[in-house]
């Protein structure tokens, strides 16, 4: 049996789908905002040539359909379209204007293309499946993926003097701490960005990678100074991710390409 063939418990991708559409809103009222502005003037307008110019009546129109993409997709109606949409919708967003660009819009964007294949409204859904028990699970491998690189390459990043200093920590947060502590701050941030990276596959660090998750997640929303809007869609877009390695089949089960649906296998955990 082929990777492409492998089936799962449909719930940990349901879950997933929630975050993600949840975020999915968030991200367009977020990009409406910054785009108005460009529309009135407040803002530079680098677009591409060719690219329409922006007016109010149209980003409203695109606000409507990126919300209500994103509300299908958490409650799972028409799932694989409403995605689509979405992923269309957000492209356009970050092809408009670079003022429109952000990692966790990108991040959101590329795990709605997953998602566009994952069978996500099998289950919790407004329309669930009444004879599908198990969906593939290569969507859910991709996304696993994207966001261990995603905590891995932010780590690798963060791996220099300016940072770990403890400098740019102190401007990014408001408490006004001794500068040692900016410094222990900034060297356990990337500590606790590699720890969950690499330690959500395996078993043994998997519950301490989701405590640092939730911790590291947590922190960034309640002690940054700005953009609290878009961390809340980033930290929900992230930990709903979550149960998908929770939940993943064991070593075991994938090399032997055994889990033919939701029963024994799947409940084997890694």
């Amino acid at each position: 049996m082929r990777l492409t063939e492998i089936r799962t418990d449909p719930r940990p991708i349901a879950v997933a789908r929630i975050g993600i559409g949840i975020a999915t809103v968030f991200n367009a009222v977020e990009a409406f905002e910054i785009l108005q502005r460009i529309a009135s003037g407040r803002l530079a307008v680098p677009i591409f040539e060719g690219m329409p110019i922006l007016t109010t009546a149209w980003l409203v129109v695109g606000l409507l359909l990126a919300v209500a993409a994103g509300i299908a997709v958490t409650f799972g109606f028409m799932t694989s379209p409403a995605a689509a949409i979405s992923v269309v919708l957000s492209a356009t967003v970050l092809l408009w204007d670079q003022q429109a660009y952000s990692s966790h819009r990108w991040l959101a964007t590329l795990l709605l293309v997953y998602l566009v294949f994952a069978q996500s409204g099998t289950t919790w859904s407004v329309r669930p499946s009444r004879t599908r028990t198990s969906v593939v699970w290569w969507p859910q491998l991709l996304m696993m993926s994207q966001l261990s690189v995603l905590y891995l390459f932010s780590a690798l990043s963060k791996m220099n003097l300016p940072f770990i200093s403890g400098k740019p920590l102190s401007t990014w947060v408001w408490l006004d701490l001794p500068w040692q502590l900016y410094f222990v701050a900034s060297v356990m941030t990337v500590v606790v960005e590699l720890v969950i990276g690499i330690g959500l596959w395996f078993r043994a660090s998997r519950r301490v990678a989701v405590v640092f998750g939730l911790g590291l997640h947590l922190s960034i929303i309640t002690l940054m100074n700005n953009e609290t809007f878009a961390l809340i869609a980033f930290a929900i877009t992230c930990v709903s991710l979550y149960p998908l390695f929770i939940a993943r089949p064991a070593w075991r089960t994938i090399r032997e390409g055994a889990v033919e649906g939701v029963g024994v296998e799947t409940a084997k955990r890694a």
